[in-house]
């Protein structure tokens, strides 16, 4: 038997048990031509229905904004603050609420404030205290951080490093200064860990203590320029810090010629690598181009590191 005859045979087969009057469900679904008579066709409605339904159900609705319902919520502010609901409607309170209000509904916070941190809804409840109260009515706060000696266990945890990142911006220094300064010591762990690296980046953005930081920065810069965290400090330290602290770093950098490479080849480290070249001058800079130079295989591989590469 021939190739196409053998292909055919079975449709030929199929046929005619079909024209002999067997019953098969899947008669109905055959092509005109193929299809016996008195067979009403059908057409894949189901598959159509649930593609049309698959697609409808990944159009998301749009969002909406939580409206207030402006309960009361005093007596009972720890309870709503663990809730998605519930802390809107305190940090609402708050907005609205005058000093003395404010006041009261924080003192029913004082006992559950590292409970609260580590919250994912009672935090935002202690930044509103934060941004919406006086500094000094935020105090309640820093005690716990500071008393428990949590600072560092909070700049590394998913939601307690956000309430150190706001009392940061808003709490004057001699308020956060102890705080700080208790980060600045704990400086590796933190600028290498995957939420502590912001709060040190919010160090060198909105404090005074920055060049503290940038000096407790050169002490570690093999390892945080190995660590792709600890290079996004370096890298905001180079581009925000002040030029004694900015040059100070660029010369730390130096130092060590393999610090340099790895941040020019580093998505998050080569902005430092960059600002070497524009902080340093004369014969500084002549030695970081020779470094470069010398390196120049290692930095044609890196997309980053020819960014640094075609620096002149």
């Amino acid at each position: 038997m021939s190739e196409p005859a053998r292909q055919t045979f079975p449709v030929k087969v199929l046929l005619g048990r079909l024209e002999q009057g067997s019953t098969a469900p899947w008669s109905s679904y055959l092509p005109d031509h193929l299809r016996p008579k008195g067979v009403t066709p059908k057409v894949f409605e189901a598959s159509t229905t649930s593609a049309s339904s698959k697609a409808k159900a990944e159009v998301k609705p749009p969002k909406k904004e939580y409206s207030p319902m402006g309960i009361s919520v005093l007596g009972r502010v720890w309870e709503y603050s663990q809730d998605a609901a519930g802390c809107r409607e305190v940090q609402h309170a708050i907005e609205v609420a005058d000093e003395d209000i404010q006041l009261r509904i924080a003192a029913e916070l004082q006992d559950h404030v590292w409970d609260a941190a580590c919250c994912p809804h009672a935090n935002h409840v202690l930044q509103k205290c934060i941004l919406a109260m006086h500094p000094n009515h935020a105090q309640f706060i820093l005690d716990v951080l500071m008393r428990q000696r949590l600072a560092s266990q909070a700049a590394r945890h998913k939601y307690a490093c956000r309430i150190v990142q706001r009392l940061i911006e808003r709490c004057p220094l001699e308020q956060t200064a102890g705080l700080l300064r208790l980060l600045i010591a704990d400086v590796l762990p933190i600028s290498c860990h995957a939420y502590g690296n912001y709060v040190m980046q919010h160090i060198l953005q909105h404090s005074s203590l920055q060049g503290e930081l940038c000096r407790a920065l050169e002490e570690h810069l093999p390892n945080l320029s190995s660590d792709v965290y600890g290079a996004a400090v370096v890298s905001c330290a180079m581009t925000t810090a002040r030029q004694p602290s900015r040059t100070s770093l660029a010369k730390a950098i130096m130092q060590e010629p393999s610090v340099l490479i790895r941040l020019a080849c580093s998505r998050h480290g080569h902005a430092a690598a960059r600002e070497v070249l524009q902080v340093l001058e004369g014969v500084d800079r002549t030695q970081a181009l020779r470094i470069l130079q010398q390196n120049q295989n290692r930095l044609q591989r890196s997309r980053y590191g020819r960014i640094v590469a075609g620096i002149h």
